[in-house]
């Protein structure tokens, strides 16, 4: 008996000792004298403006591929496009739901190229005719002529087949501000 109290003391007395001595490590080796190197943090680099070029026209390839879900993926029974009722069942909540890829005046314009008097299955009719002059979903990067003048703030392009798109930033993101042909 006298053993196992004396093994269970030194274990106890082992662990305490163990404890102090992991509790009082010298506080320069938790936390070491910065060097020059940290000294030097690097600084946060601005945006260059091809990344800044490339999220506009990520962005707008993103808003006509919501426009095309929206007004061009669900089918009435008879077959004709309605207006998506996952996203929308008016034209308040279509306008609301483009107003996250598009600026108001062009989600306004998308709503009212689309969107008809008819009804079907309880939904809207949908214009089948395409508001976008070019499809974008098929362009690829190397097809994009930006124009010199781009800031931070507004990216405009130029498709091959000569189609001008516009984003620009609204709230910290970009959103497709006008598409035409020229």
């Amino acid at each position: 008996m006298t053993l196992k109290k004396t093994a269970a003391g030194l274990a106890l007395l082992t662990m305490m000792i163990t404890g102090a001595a992991c509790s009082s490590a010298p506080k320069q080796a938790a936390s070491p004298a910065p060097t020059a190197a940290a000294s030097a943090a690097p600084q946060a680099t601005a945006e260059s403006q091809d990344a800044v070029n490339m999220k506009g026209y990520i962005a707008a390839r993103i808003a006509e591929e919501k426009a095309e879900y929206l007004f061009a993926e669900a089918k009435s029974k008879d077959g004709g496009f309605i207006l998506n009722p996952v996203a929308a069942d008016s034209k308040e909540k279509a306008v609301k739901f483009l107003s996250n890829y598009y600026d108001a005046a062009m989600a306004d314009k998308l709503a009212a190229h689309y969107l008809t008097d008819q009804t079907a299955d309880g939904a809207i009719v949908t214009n089948k005719t395409s508001f976008f002059p070019t499809n974008l979903l098929d362009s690829k990067k190397e097809d994009i002529t930006y124009d010199t003048a781009n800031t931070k703030d507004q990216v405009k392009f130029t498709t091959k087949d000569g189609v001008t798109v516009t984003t620009k930033k609204v709230n910290d993101k970009f959103v497709l501000a006008d598409i035409a042909k020229k």
